[in-house]
């Protein structure tokens, strides 16, 4: 059985990444891919205790200081120093009777829908939304266990 997620976080930089931050791992899509902005990465930690149940992606007209009622979220805008919408990751955790999150992934197309990818559900909503540049489409998965990042510290003599 795959391991679920249990925490997501975002890193945020002037310059390409992300950057090596134990106990993190990120997803290798920065959500201003195509638009200028802020460097923004998506990251998690696995774990089998209080794992996400739930994950969206949401839009707004402007900058916003709570999440949704019975949300989480960094409080991060995924399109800082873009332009376009002020868009989040929010999340549930331990909700009874749902199945845990294992994976997560960002698909960079133009295609104006996400395209089906098997044992993933898409969520629709574009991460560029108002910003221009390609499209970029958020999956999650509750079967398909996230690939284990292979790590190298350079160590200077």
């Amino acid at each position: 059985m795959a391991t679920p997620i249990q925490q997501l976080t975002n890193q945020v930089d002037d310059n390409p990444g992300p950057k090596y931050q134990p106990p993190w791992d990120f997803l290798p899509v920065d959500t201003n891919t195509g638009v200028g902005g802020k460097y923004i990465y998506i990251g998690y930690i696995l774990g089998d205790s209080n794992p996400v149940t739930s994950i969206n992606f949401v839009a707004y007209g402007q900058a916003q200081a709570n999440p949704p009622s019975g949300w989480s979220w960094t409080g991060q805008d995924l399109k800082q120093g873009a332009g376009g919408k002020f868009i989040y990751m929010i999340w549930k955790n331990g909700e009874p009777g749902k199945q845990p999150i294992t994976a997560l992934q960002l698909l960079v197309t133009n295609q104006s829908s996400p395209p089906y990818i098997a044992g993933y559900e898409a969520i629709n909503q574009d991460l560029n939304q108002g910003a221009g540049g390609p499209y970029i489409w958020p999956y999650y998965s509750t079967t398909v266990q996230m690939q284990a990042k292979a790590e190298a510290i350079l160590v200077k003599e």
